[in-house]
């Protein structure tokens, strides 16, 4: 259906007699492709464009699952906002990149489990604007050499934590991110996205599964403070001890909402509303089913 691309939407905000808030209009303002480092769009099969941040300078950061089955790595770039140019790529660990079939033992995302989500810090202040600022990324689900396929045991995805500034990028740390386990009948759980609250380490996180049943998403709130730094630690299967994972919360359950909640992957803070409350903007991925809906909450 086109090149890898991103839209960019204008939310116009109303609210009922009542008092409760709600979209008044959604329109597309801009279309712009991504572009490798040739200036060329992105070849068919060579980017699963999944999660994106909008960073205080103006450009995107961009995560991509890859292909574990075609062997084409994943990816988190850094793409101008507005030309759709890749601008670099931050380094991702060996641990994370699928190995040659040959090698064991096995490592890497597993397909279609990659990183599904990112998300920047929000800057202290305006004058910090090009100060070096935080990004975090996160895997939907357990890396192949995480993985347990005791479904009474939890899978731990792995939370990245980085130090992005002008010139250079490091990786800081790395975080157990303690999933919930599969729902009967699942065959997709993990994070489907996540967004920075504050500068604290305080985090919303979307946990999407899908089955037999449908789709089902809770939100839940994350706290990584005092979480154990992982990246030296070969696997996340089995026995965790000495190991303290990210501290979780349920915020919401969208099994309570009055309306069938379809793919939910996208989540943002919003404006504020007029009561002063903080907005909270979800969306979902259409896989590009036309018979389904995009969904904007």
């Amino acid at each position: 259906f086109g090149p890898s691309r991103f839209y960019e939407l204008a939310l116009t905000f109303a609210s009922s007699q009542a008092g409760q808030p709600g979209f008044q209009g959604v329109s597309i303002t801009k279309v712009t492709p991504l572009k490798d480092p040739q200036g060329n769009p992105y070849g068919q099969g060579s980017l699963d464009p999944e999660g994106m941040a909008l960073s205080a300078p103006g450009h995107l950061f961009i995560s991509s699952e890859g292909g574990g089955q075609q062997n084409v790595p994943p990816l988190i770039g850094e793409f101008d906002q507005s030309t759709g140019q890749i601008l670099r790529n931050l380094p991702l660990p060996q641990r994370f990149l699928p190995a040659d079939r040959s090698v064991a033992p096995p490592r890497g995302v597993r397909n279609n489990l990659s990183f599904e989500a990112v998300a920047v810090s929000p800057p202290a202040s305006a004058a910090n604007l090009r100060e070096p600022f935080r990004l975090f990324a996160v895997t939907e689900s357990a890396l192949v050499q995480d993985y347990d396929d005791d479904p009474t045991h939890p899978l731990h995805s792995r939370f990245l934590h980085y130090l992005v500034g002008p010139d250079q990028v490091s990786l800081i740390a790395e975080h157990a991110y303690p999933l919930d386990l599969e729902p009967t009948g699942a065959i997709v759980h993990g994070v489907s996205d996540l967004t920075a609250i504050d500068q604290a380490g305080h985090f919303l996180a979307l946990e999407r599964s899908y089955g037999l049943r449908g789709f089902g998403v809770k939100l839940y709130q994350l706290a990584t403070g005092g979480a154990t730094d992982t990246s030296n630690r070969p696997s996340l299967a089995g026995n965790l001890e000495g190991v303290t994972p990210i501290r979780k919360r349920l915020v919401f359950d969208f099994a309570s909402v009055p309306f069938a909640i379809d793919n939910l992957e996208a989540i943002t803070l919003g404006p504020r509303l007029p009561d002063g409350s903080q907005s909270l903007i979800l969306a979902t991925d259409n896989n590009f089913q036309s018979t389904t809906a995009t969904q904007l909450i």
